[in-house]
């Protein structure tokens, strides 16, 4: 049986001194990369050196975070390995073949398939959870302005700026703490939202003119292949965030992204809901997770056609159940 463990149990563990690996989810998003840069500032302080790996390469643009590494992995004797951010085995990418390594897990998700010892706390980002360690340490104050940096990405960006229903009192007090700390807040959330390389621009006109929309318009939905992302010269990178820009369709109640992966039977999924539609349990049906109205998951297919109309179905499904629900209200 997986064992949950308690805030006071994880800051037990961390102050044992080891060479530690913090892995990321794939398609890296700030609150990950934060999340994961803010707990390595932690092993730092307590004495632990360690490594963050992903199975993609961040966005340039989350340098801040990263100082610009790869995250490339790259067996070193690590004696520790802690996920962060990760729902699930899969949402480790190619790298999921190390879940079985992993020593803890700390989340932040409702939604989740647990393959570790775990400590979760459904705050609306994992970045809180990892300000509660700190302040569990007794260390807030001994920590560097880099910390406060990762963790406030982390807030900003799962959150949307905070502007979302999963933002809490308890979300807010602990961005003002951060903030106290110095933090440029608005430039962070300039890089966040409004900084925009050339290809994702692109990538942003190639979903206006591509997206689908079924169900009267309830269900939006891009698709990005691989031959698709090849000819308009984009990565994964530079459409980490695609999703969002199909979600703002009015009149839309659920958005979906899909983007082939090099495996060319296996398409990322990512999906967001304008309304009280649980979009984690519908991502669970493909061994993924996340919360109610955000969540990914990993789509097997034997094309794209195939891939569309499984995600198509299953969150048809949801939307028709809520409408039926509004109508009977």
């Amino acid at each position: 049986m997986i064992k949950e463990a308690s805030l006071n149990e994880v800051a037990r563990k961390l102050k044992e001194i080891k060479y530690t690996l913090i892995l990321c989810h794939k398609n890296p998003d700030p609150d990950t990369l934060g999340s994961a840069f803010a707990l390595k500032e932690i092993l730092t302080y307590l004495g632990s050196p360690s490594d963050v790996a992903c199975t993609d390469t961040p966005p340039s643009k989350f340098g801040f975070i990263t100082g610009g590494a790869t995250l490339e992995y790259t067996e070193k004797g690590y004696e520790r390995y802690i996920a962060i951010d990760v729902a699930s085995p899969m949402q480790l990418g190619e790298l999921s073949y190390l879940a079985e390594k992993v020593d803890l897990t700390i989340d932040h998700h409702k939604m989740c398939t647990r393959f570790s010892e775990y400590y979760e706390n459904f705050r609306a980002s994992c970045a809180e959870n990892v300000y509660l360690l700190a302040q569990e340490l007794d260390i807030l104050n001994d920590l560097p302005l880099h910390f406060y940096e990762c963790l406030y990405a982390g807030m900003s960006a799962d959150t949307g700026g905070f502007r979302y229903s999963n933002v809490t009192p308890e979300t807010m007090s602990l961005a003002s703490e951060v903030i106290k700390k110095g933090i440029d807040h608005a430039e962070i959330n300039r890089i966040i939202f409004d900084s925009k390389s050339l290809e994702e621009i692109k990538a942003q006109r190639l979903t206006y003119e591509k997206m689908q929309l079924y169900y009267d318009g309830a269900l939006s939905l891009i698709m990005f292949t691989n031959e698709m992302k090849a000819l308009n010269g984009i990565t994964d990178g530079d459409i980490g965030d695609i999703v969002n820009t199909v979600r703002s369709v009015e009149g839309v109640l659920v958005a979906i992204s899909l983007k082939q992966q090099k495996d060319e039977t296996k398409y990322s999924l990512s999906s967001r809901a304008n309304a009280e539609i649980d979009v984690s349990k519908v991502c669970m049906a493909f061994g993924g997770g996340g919360h109610i109205r955000a969540a990914g998951a990993t789509v097997v297919a034997n094309s794209p056609e195939e891939a569309i109309e499984l995600v198509v179905s299953k969150f048809g499904e949801a939307i028709e159940e809520y409408k039926k629900g509004i109508k009977n209200g």
